[in-house]
């Protein structure tokens, strides 16, 4: 087993961290929200901010380009250390949690609007709009220069 250690987080620090990570901020409902930690299927990546569903063998995978009730927000990604030497992501699996992120598909979206996650033809894992008879993941609270504020809903109709 090979062990590393990023070199972002080691002296001198290359990462700002006086500036806030776009990827994914919880603005409400961290301390209510059921996290699971679940494995990642074979050759499955994901960062935090993106999207998960669970394949028969319960292992975390990206979607495919049928929208899944099933989808689960990644709150640590295999970016981290302890997700590559556990070989786990941590899945929101809980509703509602209100979230800000920079990961969405680039197109106009309004306030309300629902969002889905499916992949879009490029491994894709992020939220999208919503289309007739897809499972609603989320609905659209602000929309900012550069990010989204969502509110998750479960994947139901």
């Amino acid at each position: 087993m090979v062990v590393s250690v990023s070199d972002i987080r080691v002296a001198p620090i290359g990462e700002d961290l006086s500036t806030s990570d776009l990827s994914l901020e919880v603005l409400r409902g961290f301390e209510k929200m059921y996290r699971v930690d679940k494995k990642i299927a074979t050759g499955a990546f994901f960062a935090k901010g993106e999207w998960a569903v669970l394949n028969v063998d319960g292992k975390a995978e990206r979607p495919s380009t049928t929208p899944a009730g099933g989808s689960y927000l990644v709150l640590a990604g295999t970016d981290r250390f302890d997700s590559r030497a556990t070989g786990q992501v941590t899945l929101i699996m809980s509703h509602p949690v209100v979230v800000k992120t920079s990961n969405f598909e680039a197109q106009t979206y309004n306030v309300g609007d629902y969002l889905t996650v499916k992949d879009l033809g490029a491994g894709e894992s992020t939220v999208t709009s919503w289309g007739t008879g897809e499972p609603k993941h989320a609905r659209v609270l602000e929309v900012g220069n550069g990010y989204l504020v969502f509110e998750t809903l479960g994947g139901v109709e």
